[in-house]
């Protein structure tokens, strides 16, 4: 009976290990998601306003593009973050 309630709480304890691990993974590709999704926007933007000076119409295409690419990512990972820390308030009120 005692091994038994130690082997409970070990696999407890490793089973919450895991757990913030995976949200230590999820975060950190949120971060990542972010950051590539600004990235692309600003990129997107410069890349658009050189190719207008230029009269380069292709290149406006792929960089608007790239903009829109950006901006779908960058609001992703927003909204991501955004659900993970109400989550994080609710359940401390809780």
């Amino acid at each position: 009976m005692l091994g038994s309630a130690f082997g409970a709480e070990g696999l407890k304890q490793e089973g919450i290990r895991q757990n913030q691990e995976g949200k230590a993974q999820e975060a950190k590709g949120q971060m990542s998601d972010l950051g590539s999704g600004v990235s692309d926007r600003v990129q997107g933007t410069v890349g658009g306003a050189v190719a207008s000076l230029t009269g380069d119409a292709q290149g406006q295409e792929h960089y608007k593009q790239m903009h829109d690419a950006g901006k779908t990512t960058q609001r992703g990972a927003e909204y991501d973050i955004q659900k993970q820390a109400e989550a994080q308030d609710s359940a401390r009120r809780h």
